[in-house]
């Protein structure tokens, strides 16, 4: 059974094992007292060694950890710098740092709406001169429908309507690469990068994934805190790119792989929700399913789920085939206790499966326990842990177990079950593990759009009070 051993994982281990001597020798100098001319020579020689460790060994570490890689590094500190930004001037000057850590010195900057509903040019922690973008809505509209990084080399062949007027916003910027701040379809902001000047430092595509899904959670968070400030600025965030509303989340068409099928269905009850899924392709036939659900509806919410897709996203990039569902946990809760403020909470379920193998593991954060359909009939993922945002540090164990071929897993969010509350009685979780039971033969691509049907059959009309989400996955041998 896996679990989750140290949130810092190997890196972690080996930096209490090299400093240990330090102690030793500390605590057996202690021993002897400062009256003994051997213990003075234990407490300086342990000192001296915890000097050298803190000063030369543990940097290598900690560039170790990183995969040798100052892209990752850079990336990993600008996350947790950012973070702590009261607003986007700040963030501009993290951003600034990251990519000079990584690249060189070259330019990076922020684009980013202002409160009175301009465009704003953030470069190093300060504003630069207005420049003039002539109009640039179509391509902030085109760029609100991209979530990868834009390459100006690659522009030149692009021939969808906006490409052209991106491209002329980076030569007018300097830019070389641009980084879509896409939440949900709306775009918060972009991040602009010069070329690099040393760019066989860095696995310079993996970076800027990472920096675009990272400065996108920097961001939400800043507006969050606006949101606590004055609701109204807030809304003032959503006019770049006519704030066109789309889903973030992945296309609802099935996916089906020789081993495995699945598909995920979001139905929100308001033009901005909180809930969350995803699905990952990690490498080595390992598979991330990530269901998640922020308190409360509306625009607050809304970010808090783009601050979460952010760290998914940057740690999937990341963490790759070795990504841990606790650890992945534990990184969501301090990025949720940062931007939630403990005004707004998110439950998550997060799983890996290896569809070579048939194993999953798993974590959970106050998520309904998923289900497995079988040959054993239906059996729950049980798995607990604390609501992300409740503290600043949390835990969250990694378990395991084994699926079998054809087996059905689903993942949902509890919209289903509290359907029709306050009006009538809720739809329940024991008739809605029946309702399962009894689709328990359909194909694992149905299984979404039968639940929502059969719900919204019950409650007749009635408004929904909550977002209603879930994920259905099949192990199979041909898909």
């Amino acid at each position: 059974m896996e679990r989750d051993v140290a949130a810092g994982g190997f890196p972690w281990v080996m930096s209490v094992v090299l400093a240990a001597p330090a102690f030793a020798l500390a605590a057996a100098g202690a021993a002897l007292g400062l009256d003994h001319t051997v213990g003075v020579m234990l407490l300086g020689a342990g000192a001296t060694y915890l000097l050298i460790d803190l000063t030369l060994l543990q940097p290598k570490i900690e560039a170790r950890s990183a995969g040798d890689d100052p892209g990752e590094l850079a990336a990993q500190r600008f996350l947790q710098r950012a973070l702590e930004a009261d607003d986007v001037l700040d963030v501009s000057e993290e951003f600034e740092d990251a990519v000079s850590a990584a690249l060189g010195p070259t330019r990076a900057v922020l684009i980013a709406p202002s409160p009175d509903g301009g465009v704003r040019i953030l470069a190093g922690g300060k504003e630069e001169v207005a420049q003039d973008l002539g109009d640039a809505t179509s391509a902030f509209l085109w760029l609100g429908d991209t979530v990868n990084p834009i390459y100006r080399s690659e522009l030149d062949q692009a021939g969808q309507e906006g490409a052209e007027e991106a491209r002329q916003l980076m030569a007018k910027l300097g830019g070389d690469v641009l980084l879509p701040l896409r939440h949900r379809g709306l775009l918060l902001g972009l991040g602009l990068i010069g070329p690099p000047v040393s760019p066989g430092r860095t696995r310079l595509d993996a970076f800027y994934r990472a920096m675009r899904a990272y400065t996108t959670v920097a961001v939400a968070n800043t507006f969050l805190d606006a949101e606590a400030r004055d609701r109204r600025q807030l809304g003032q965030t959503f006019d770049l790119a006519t704030a066109v509303q789309e889903s973030l989340m992945p296309s609802e068409r099935p996916v089906r792989r020789q081993a495995y099928a699945l598909r995920g269905v979001y139905r929100p009850v308001a033009e901005c929700g909180g809930d969350l899924w995803a699905w990952r392709d990690l490498g080595d036939d390992r598979l991330l399913l990530v269901v998640a659900d922020a308190t409360g509806h509306g625009a607050a919410p809304a970010l808090l789920a783009a601050v979460a897709k952010g760290t998914i996203d940057a740690h999937w990039q990341l963490d790759g085939s070795d990504l841990d569902p606790g650890r992945l946990l534990a990184a969501l809760n301090r990025a949720v206790y940062r931007s939630g403020r403990r005004r707004y909470l998110m439950t998550a379920f997060v799983a890996v499966v290896d569809v070579g193998t048939g194993r999953i593991t798993f974590a959970n954060a106050g998520q309904n326990f998923p289900l497995v359909i079988g040959a054993r009939g239906l059996e729950q993922l049980v798995a607990r842990g604390d609501a992300l945002g409740v503290a600043p540090e949390a835990r969250y164990e990694t378990l395991g177990r084994n699926l079998e071929l054809g087996d059905k897993l689903l993942l949902y969010t509890d919209g289903f079950t509290e359907a029709g509350s306050p009006h009538m009685e809720p739809f329940g979780e024991k008739r809605f593990r029946a309702l399962v039971s009894g689709l328990a033969n359909q194909p694992a691509v149905r299984l979404p759009d039968l639940l929502i049907a059969r719900v919204e059959e019950y409650v007749e009309g009635t408004p929904l009070g909550d977002d209603m989400t879930c994920i259905a996955f099949e192990l199979s041998s041909d898909g």
